[in-house]
């Protein structure tokens, strides 16, 4: 029994070493580069609408002009609601976080056309071209009152204070908000953007209603020498929640990919960090942002590359997000269906008394309830493929993650470990948590386009543990060491010391990938993690849990949790994540707000529909089934509990994970919900192939 464990303990930690480099050499890419100083003037253009359609008009339009030569991105500009509108956008790069004002605006459902967005309101002239917006203070004073204060005018108090060296011209509306100041004046302001004088003043922002390239075509012939232009999309406006274009080019400026240190995504930033890019021309001076890094651009060497990249980032989040509600929908019906169908089979075979086509019926269900086990991490898979590129994406996202699902189910059901009883689940748990942690550990690929993954377009996270992928590594993790340490445990002379090192092993690796701030940078999780890892330790090595231990755990994980985030903070205000700055905020200002906004959006969201109020349920209905082991609910366990013993206490563990995560993490009423889609089919799963292979008779005793 030891040797085996050597060879297979060897062997898995050989195969993660082995696909984590592999990673990373396909992977590979030039290293990022910072933006070199801008002290020239400056030109901010922002147009609804805009896109990067790759069409031979398009490619020959001043917006590809520009892009060829300087860096691309696709951009976030979700605020605080949804749905980003122009208004809202131009007032949270004044005050370089994401804030609103005026009536908020709801994600348009799939298909439909979003309300309309409240228009910018006129500043009032005042003389020599200077503006004001009579209800700023007001304005001002609401938007500081909130949990996340937002000191709106703090671009053009900062860079273009009136009366000082520098003023900002505003040409529109919404860019007259951007170029405000504390007390809402406007330097030089211009209602309509086609009268703009780009030498006004050293700094431009132009709003316009539309994409227009003969304003594009005079910007890049009348612009001054050693400009930086920066032209984007700010808001969704009438258009659906997407991603959109900015180019930015100019002296320093290289040809390539934008990002950002606060998405760590290639080819994506935030419109806060647009913010951070202008206030750098302070140097020292620059205040440090809450939401915003610096901008970054990783060189490319084609001209068009950059381009194509960010427009199908654009694109395929688009496609993914509009199409997990149908898919969802239209998987689970087909996995309900065929188990019906399946043991409707068992039992008609069971009444005739057959019973090889019985263990048939059963095996048919375990693939059913197998491929829905892989389900998730297909999801993730399958952007290894460039689905977004065929003429008809839904189609080939849903058949390459039904194809890849069903392939996994095989391999887990008829490899060569399929003659132990728990190998084919404990196989699709470690692919679902191997593929999750490293994709984690790698940049964040696969869960940055799955259709249970980020979801950027939302201002959701761009890197890191997301909720729904914690819930899948969680359970994933917790149910293959409760799997793999069973057969330790059996038997009057079971190795209970060599149970609790596997699971202590599993615990520490998922821990360091979900905790790490380079990787997971997971701030509830390790808390989830740390105590159900621990009580399922605790169990395999045959203790009780006693107060004294769940105290220690519980400071355990408290101390973990707050080490990673101090570690975090010693990095420096440039390369802290979340968990940095959250450190920073009750170190330097005692301010908890953050943890107060996480409880706050947790609530709104599980209080949001009637159906989030059923995330409860879930763990009712699965700690009832664990307690009431004669039950209706958990009697259909007990021949799962009797082959592999350790299981019933790794339910028990995914329980109390799912239970803190759901308390502690914003979004936290994802996790129960996300957790159970792979829980509940590996249970099914695992209760077929016992019907399917049940333990043979033993012999008759013979008489004395």
């Amino acid at each position: 029994m030891l040797r085996r464990w050597i060879l297979i303990t060897a062997f898995t930690v050989m195969a993660v070493l082995a696909a984590s480099i592999t990673w990373s050499v396909l992977q590979a890419r030039p290293p990022v580069q910072s933006i070199g100083e801008q002290r020239g003037p400056l030109i901010v253009v922002s147009a609804p609408q805009l896109t990067f359609d790759d069409t031979p008009a398009a490619r020959r339009s001043a917006l590809w002009t520009l892009a060829r030569s300087g860096a691309v991105g696709a951009m976030t500009t979700r605020g605080l609601s949804d749905h980003s509108c122009s208004a809202q956008s131009w007032l949270s790069l004044s005050a370089g976080v994401r804030t609103s004002l005026w009536k908020p605006v709801n994600a348009a459902p799939p298909g439909q056309t979003a309300e309309a967005c409240p228009q910018a309101p006129e500043p009032t002239p005042i003389g020599a071209g200077v503006a004001q917006f009579s209800d700023w203070p007001a304005w001002r004073k609401a938007t500081l009152a909130r949990t996340q204060a937002a000191d709106i005018g703090r671009l053009a108090g900062d860079l273009a204070p009136i009366g000082g060296p520098t003023c900002i011209t505003a040409a529109g509306r919404a860019a007259a908000v951007g170029a405000s100041d504390r007390n809402g004046f406007v330097s030089n302001y211009v209602a309509d953007p086609r009268r703009v004088d780009f030498n006004a003043c050293d700094i431009t922002f132009v709003s316009l209603n539309s994409p227009d390239e003969a304003f594009f075509t005079h910007l890049l012939q009348n612009a001054p020498p050693q400009s930086t232009i920066v032209v984007g999309s700010f808001a969704d406006d009438d258009g659906p929640e997407r991603l959109h274009p900015v180019v930015i080019a100019g002296p320093g400026v290289a040809h390539g990919l934008l990002t950002s240190g606060s998405t760590r995504q290639r080819g994506i930033v935030q419109l806060v960090d647009l913010s951070a890019f202008m206030l750098t021309r302070l140097g020292d001076k620059a205040p440090r942002l809450p939401e915003a890094r610096n901008l970054l651009v990783q060189p490319s060497g084609s001209p068009t590359t950059p381009i194509l990249r960010s427009g199908e980032i654009s694109h395929a989040l688009q496609v993914e997000h509009g199409f997990v509600r149908q898919f969802i929908i239209t998987f689970y019906c087909l996995v309900v269906g065929f188990l019906a169908l399946g043991w409707g089979a068992v039992l008609a075979a069971r009444r005739a008394q057959r019973p090889v086509l019985q263990r048939a019926a059963h095996r048919f269900v375990s693939f059913i309830a197998s491929t829905a086990v892989a389900m998730p991490v297909a999801t993730f898979i399958v952007n290894a493929l460039p689905w977004w590129r065929h003429d008809r994406p839904r189609l080939a996202l849903g058949l390459g993650v039904g194809l890849i699902a069903v392939a996994l189910a095989l391999v887990a059901l008829l490899g060569p470990w399929r003659r132990w009883m728990g190998s084919s689940t404990a196989t699709l748990c470690l692919v679902t948590g191997g593929v999750i942690a490293l994709d984690v550990t790698h940049g964040d690929d696969l869960q940055l386009l799955s259709m249970l993954g980020l979801q950027p377009v939302y201002g959701g996270r761009f890197y890191g543990m997301g909720n729904v992928a914690f819930a899948l590594l969680a359970t994933s993790a917790l149910m293959f060491a409760a799997i793999v340490a069973s057969p330790l445990t059996r038997g009057g002379r079971g190795r209970h010391g060599l149970a609790a090192l596997t699971v202590a092993m599993v615990g520490a690796a998922t821990v360091v990938v979900d905790a790490y701030p380079g990787w997971g940078a997971d701030g509830g999780g390790p808390i989830a993690l740390l105590p159900a890892f621990a009580y399922l330790t605790i169990n395999a090595a045959g203790w009780t849990l006693t107060w004294a231990r769940f105290f220690l755990l519980s400071a355990a994980g408290a101390s973990i949790v707050i080490g990673m985030a101090a570690l975090d903070y010693l990095r420096g205000p440039a390369e802290r994540t979340h968990l940095g700055d959250f450190f920073a905020q009750v170190r330097q200002n005692g301010d908890f707000g953050r943890a107060q906004r996480i409880w706050q959006a947790n609530w709104n969201m599980l209080t949001s529909t009637p159906l989030a109020l059923l995330v409860p349920v879930i763990l009712i209905v699965l700690i009832y089934a664990l307690l009431r082991p004669q039950s209706v609910l958990g009697a259909p366990l007990q021949p799962i509990f009797e082959r592999m013993p350790v299981l019933r206490n790794g339910m028990a563990a995914v329980t109390v994970c799912w239970l803190i995560g759901f308390l502690i993490n914003d979004s936290g009423t994802a996790i129960p919900p996300a957790g159970l889609m792979l829980l509940a089919p590996l249970v099914l799963m695992q209760r077929a192939r016992i019907a399917a292979n049940p333990r043979p008779a033993a012999a008759p005793q013979p008489r004395q």
